[in-house]
């Protein structure tokens, strides 16, 4: 491959489309490691507070195949527009009408409108602009980014509310968002003047038929059973992540640090094993080997009470899930050629939101039933053992093979 045949205004694209991915993961995420607090604030139910993060999850449901068409049909530019519209503007509305907590989440439910806008363009702007050697590290750049957008509010929220406030720190939040949106008008493209160099692939359309010919596929059906569970357990992790951990003595600001260094290190991983696996051609060895360390790493999750020690396992933890995620979505868009990446990667976090509302309201109801997070998390394990043999009989794709 000639590298100056290579637009290297694809390294613009990466730097301005992640600022707006992590702002609106940021706003996902803004209530989960303060939710007493916020509780309290509104006087409202845990269960009203938890709806916050669960918007989320509700929202990519509803509106992942109209981002996936728009990314198909009319280019990954113009989805990342909607999406960072709807991310900065009701990011403000959030904070300029946060004394209601109807009109909070009324805002947080159209911010997250625009989360499958914004996330779903990771593996079409690879394709689009990065030769097929380098996509895996451009899709793990672009996860890396949401992985950003979990850490920042972990930390950030509860310094925030203790130090100025509720309103102040929706307003912190919100600016974030409004520079990220302004960066995304003035500086993304949809493609460059000369294409990739590489060989050159048809994909289809996104049709009716091109989402079935996907169910018919066994390589992107495991994919897509492996991104329901692993995608699941991490939403559910992260949207109570307080709740998991304060019944052993664990306070809120030492559940945002627990929370933090599990994105942390899942940045740290985002970055560092998609290089790797796109030097090496090799993808399904990652997964196996992340799958098979999280079984002890969630019984430790489970049962530990030691703060130090619930660091490391999940930072460890993190680096594991988190930093083969971007493998895992660029291994679903290879099996899944011809389909469009916007497509097949929509479907792949679809199955991850779903599962993650199925998740948290399973999670609660067990909780709740029983008084106790020990048997739903136990549930999470065993979810990660059944995920063991799903991994294990995926292949690598036709693509990898060829570079070999």
């Amino acid at each position: 491959m000639k590298k100056e045949n290579v637009s290297s205004y694809r390294w613009v694209i990466l730097i301005t489309a992640i600022p707006i991915i992590i702002a609106t993961e940021m706003m996902w995420l803004t209530f989960s490691p303060i939710a007493s607090v916020i509780a309290e604030h509104y006087g409202v139910s845990g269960f009203a507070v938890d709806m916050l993060a669960t918007s989320y999850m509700l929202m990519f449901i509803v509106f992942c195949f109209p981002a996936a068409y728009v990314i198909d049909r009319f280019g990954f530019r113009r989805s990342l527009v909607i999406g960072a519209l709807l991310t900065g503007v009701f990011g403000f509305t959030r904070a300029a009408f946060a004394g209601s907590f109807t009109a909070v989440i009324i805002s947080q439910f159209l911010i997250a409108v625009g989360q499958p806008f914004l996330l779903n363009i990771t593996t079409k702007a690879a394709a689009n602009w990065f030769p097929f050697e380098e996509r895996a590290t451009a899709d793990g750049l672009l996860t890396m980014a949401q992985y950003a957008g979990f850490a920042i509010p972990m930390v950030l929220s509860p310094i925030l509310v203790e130090s100025m406030g509720v309103q102040p720190m929706l307003f912190v939040f919100a600016v974030i968002g409004i520079i990220a949106m302004l960066c995304v008008l003035i500086f993304i493209r949809e493609k460059p003047d000369v294409p990739p160099p590489g060989p050159a692939y048809e994909r289809e359309d996104f049709s009716r038929v091109a989402i079935s010919a996907l169910f018919k596929n066994k390589g992107y059906l495991l994919a897509l059973a492996a991104a329901f569970i692993s995608i699941g357990i991490f939403n559910t992790i992260l949207t109570l992540i307080e709740s998991i951990l304060m019944p052993r003595g664990i306070t809120s600001a030492e559940a945002g640090i627990i929370g933090a260094a599990f994105v942390v290190a899942g940045v740290i991983g985002a970055i560092v094993l998609p290089i790797i696996s796109d030097k090496a051609g090799v993808r399904i060895r990652f997964l196996i080997a992340a799958v098979v360390l999280l079984v002890p790493l969630y019984l430790g999750l489970t049962f530990i009470k030691s703060f130090i020690v619930l660091v490391v396992i999940a930072a460890i933890a993190g680096f594991s899930i988190m930093g083969v995620a971007p493998i895992l979505f660029q291994h679903s868009s290879e099996v899944a050629y011809p389909a469009q990446e916007g497509t097949s990667l929509g479907m792949i976090l679809l199955m991850g939101q779903i599962s993650g509302a199925l998740f948290v309201l399973i999670f609660e109801g067990i909780s709740g039933a029983t008084g106790s997070v020990i048997v739903p998390m136990i549930g999470i394990v065993i979810l990660t053992v059944i995920e063991i043999p799903i991994v294990a009989k995926m292949k690598e794709s036709k693509l990898i093979d060829q570079r070999k």
